[in-house]
């Protein structure tokens, strides 16, 4: 059966997370004519289940709220997270694109705000704020998504790592990724972005080494589109593709139903980009999150939690490991490196009390609310005492954690892992989370990131070694363009973000370290489409 050929286009975005869209806006801005494929029946990809915190140094809401900040100070803290392995190139690409990306999208008609006191990760590292660089998109009221002519991907069934705040119904504020995505798609549709959805990105089209085009499953049928200015990819990572992750990760994290990546992402710009003949980096690496195990089997991602004095997280064994507030990438790191020298790890135990599942609440779950569902689905074990908690689960040394812990408490200092000190990342997230409605404020322990385990009944939920998607992904240089293992780039090819292997190398500087390089990128990628140079021809 022929192919069909579609020849209306200059561009073609692979993907519609925010890097996809922030690039296909820039081209259509540019004078190109721009199609983006969705391979989802719905719009945003993992972005939509994001926060969306942005970490983009020195932008005008940070310096409108009066932030210490420039590039300079923002280069060495780069360099004291980063450090050598990316391409200073790369990372000096991303400070000079990431604060202008964003006030170009404000006169678009994006609009955000500053995430005030939100830290840097790293805020003891030379050149990070504690105070932090973070803003994230304004709320939207629920109008601006109904006006869409797509879908937008919905929202984790709990959350995206905030706090349980009370729910606004359907004429309430939309927030995050939500927003994000709806301010993005309505300005494409503004700039004549044509999008498909239900249409999946299958293979490039190259001509004597360059790539002048894609193929595309849509609605059964494989079509050819011609991208004589250049295809933009931007369709994620691997971690829903059980075969990649087995071939490039380590063997204890191929549970991809353990990844808070949309179902879609699946690897496929980077199969092609490998096929094409592109250098990949970084495959072995994810955005690592701490997961809870919800009752319908699926992770929810711990991030508040482990900043509020909801409990302590142990081994199978029942004994501490971690500083439990520890940012959440570091976190998936020291516990890979913690099972890899063999402490039974994973998955962990979120150990907790009633007091403060009746304070804060946990995974999704408000203050108040009735556990018997989750303890009936194994999602959390439940013992009226500890000594009960640590029988269940076969966890012998639980009660003595648990006594060392609460004198602790009482001292106001967690000598042995640093968990909320003075000044510390996680003290400072707690204080930015207490500000959403609902969430206790006043602490009555010495230290606000602790409160002692004393009042049962007791619960228990795994930790497992979630992700927000995959790191790794195909080498590109500084304006976005793929690039094959002898350094050349491969001609009309850009990727940007889970399908370009990071410039962020191991590290995640601060909130939005992920969304913010994919949506500089996309813009740096259409840049490069409209020098004119993309296939050696002026577009």
């Amino acid at each position: 059966m022929p192919v069909s050929k579609i020849r209306d286009y200059d561009v073609v975005v692979a993907g519609t997370g925010a890097g996809g869209l922030v690039g296909a806006l820039r081209a259509a801005e540019r004078g190109l004519r721009v199609l983006v494929l969705e391979k989802a029946d719905v719009c945003g990809g993992t972005t939509a289940l994001s926060g969306a915190g942005l970490w983009a140094p020195a932008n005008l809401h940070v310096l409108a709220a009066g932030q210490p900040d420039d590039l300079d100070l923002a280069r060495t803290y780069l360099a004291n997270t980063v450090g050598a392995r990316t391409p200073l190139s790369m990372q000096e690409a991303f400070l000079q694109a990431a604060a202008p990306t964003i006030a170009w999208l404000e006169e678009k008609g994006v609009r955000f705000s500053f995430m005030t006191g939100y830290p840097d990760y790293h805020p003891d590292e030379p050149g990070g704020l504690l105070t932090g660089r973070a803003i994230t998109p304004k709320a939207i009221r629920p109008a601006v998504m109904q006006a869409l002519d797509h879908k937008v991907q919905p929202t984790l069934p709990m959350g995206h790592g905030g706090p349980p705040i009370p729910d606004t119904g359907p004429e309430g504020p939309l927030w995050g990724g939500q927003s994000l995505i709806a301010q993005l798609l309505t300005a494409c549709a503004t700039a004549g972005v044509d999008v498909w959805t239900s249409t999946a990105f299958t293979d490039l089209v190259l001509e004597a080494g360059a790539v002048v085009g894609v193929t595309a499953l849509r609605a059964g049928t494989t079509v050819e589109i011609a991208a004589p200015a250049g295809v933009l990819l931007a369709s994620g990572g691997f971690e829903h593709n059980t075969e990649m992750r087995r071939a490039y990760q380590h063997e204890v994290v191929d549970h991809d139903d353990w990844s808070l990546g949309v179902p879609g992402n699946t690897g496929d710009g980077i199969a092609a980009g490998i096929k094409a003949g592109a250098a990949t980096d970084l495959l072995e690496d994810c955005w690592w999150a701490p997961g809870f195990l919800r009752p319908d089997g699926g992770p929810s991602f711990l991030l508040w939690e482990r900043a509020a004095p909801t409990g302590i997280i142990v081994d199978q064994d029942g004994r501490r490991w971690v500083n439990e507030g520890t940012p959440y990438n570091t976190f998936g790191h020291e516990m890979l490196a913690a099972a890899e020298s063999g402490r039974p790890c994973i998955p962990s135990w979120y150990v907790f009390d009633q007091h403060a599942l009746d304070t804060y609440g946990f995974g999704g779950l408000r203050p108040g609310d009735d556990t018997s569902e989750w303890v009936a689905a194994g999602a959390f074990v439940r013992a009226d005492d500890l000594a009960g908690l640590a029988s269940a689960l076969g966890a012998s040394a639980l009660v003595e954690t648990a006594d060392r812990w609460n004198v602790l408490v009482e001292k106001g200092i967690d000598e042995d892992f640093g968990r909320g000190d003075e000044g510390s990342y996680e003290r400072q997230l707690l204080a930015v989370f207490q500000r959403y409605p609902g969430i206790a404020g006043p602490h009555e322990w010495p230290n606000p990131s602790m409160a002692p385990l004393a009042r049962g009944p007791f619960y228990a939920g795994r930790v497992v070694l979630s992700d927000l998607g995959t790191k790794g992904g195909l080498v590109c240089d500084e304006h976005a363009q793929v690039t094959r293992p002898d350094g050349s780039t491969i001609p009309g090819l850009f990727a940007c973000g889970n399908t370009m292997a990071s410039m962020m190398g191991h590290a995640y500087p601060g909130p939005g370290a992920c969304i913010t390089p994919a949506m500089a990128f996309g813009w740096l990628a259409a840049d490069q489409m409209t020098s004119g140079v993309a296939n050696g021809v002026k577009t």
